[in-house]
């Protein structure tokens, strides 16, 4: 009987495994490789920045303090203020410019905290309540019957950058009614409207631009309202 060992069982075959032909890499041998191309990626990654930022987005607020003098109060006159309306172009949340005659653009990422119309509604009650014209000034929920009730619309509200400098464009239509009248009559029907150019372009001038507008409308306003109210103090 011959001791030798069949070929497949030779020593050559011994030291590659069994089922491993000659000239396929060992596990000991990939496993090095493979742990090298992986702190490769590592260190690739440590030198890239793999995370991507975006823009915060940001939210303004209109605000017109008046500075003006008080005017003496029309005895028993309740002022009743419905909310205001927004043309449809100006009514979202978003900040609008005016980049061409025909073109408009929505900020996605620069908005308003409320919408618009709620919050110029609230800017002039606040207004006419400290001009002292009506001795009541309150939302049309309010629990007094109306002497008058002022509605409006806002019709424009963008910064225009069509030309330089840009600059802050506001309108607002405004409507005083007397309800007693039957059927009850306009007192006052305007259209105000103030353009007020801005330092540069961004968010912040802007808003700034529009309180100087809104300023500046209220009064022209207020003026309006001492001149055409009816019984009124000296």
């Amino acid at each position: 009987m011959r001791n030798d060992i069949p070929l497949k069982y030779s020593w050559a075959n011994l030291r590659r495994g069994p089922g491993r032909r000659s000239g396929e890499t060992s596990g000991m041998t990939a496993r090095p490789l493979f742990m090298s191309f992986c702190l490769a990626l590592l260190a690739l990654g440590g030198c890239i920045n793999l995370t991507k930022s975006y823009p915060e987005k940001h939210s303004y607020a209109l605000e017109a303090i008046r500075q003006g003098k008080t005017h003496a109060s029309i005895p028993g006159t309740v002022l009743k203020i419905r909310k205001l309306r927004a043309s449809p172009d100006f009514e979202g949340k978003e900040l609008v410019y005016r980049t061409s005659d025909a073109r408009y653009e929505r900020d996605f990422y620069n908005e308003w905290f409320v919408p618009p119309n709620a919050m110029l509604t609230q800017q002039l009650q606040n207004w006419l309540t400290s001009t002292g014209l009506f001795q009541y000034v309150m939302d049309s929920s309010g629990p007094l019957p109306a002497t008058h009730l002022l509605e409006g619309t806002v019709t424009a509200l963008y910064g225009d950058y069509r030309a330089t400098p840009a600059k802050a464009a506001l309108g607002l239509h405004v409507l005083l009614i007397d309800p007693a009248k039957n059927p009850p009559a306009i007192v006052l029907q305007r259209d105000y409207r103030s353009d007020i150019p801005i330092a540069d372009r961004s968010p912040e001038a802007l808003v700034q631009g529009w309180n100087t507008a809104l300023r500046s409308i209220f009064d022209g306003l207020v003026d309006d309202l001492y001149k055409g109210l009816p019984h009124r103090q000296p």
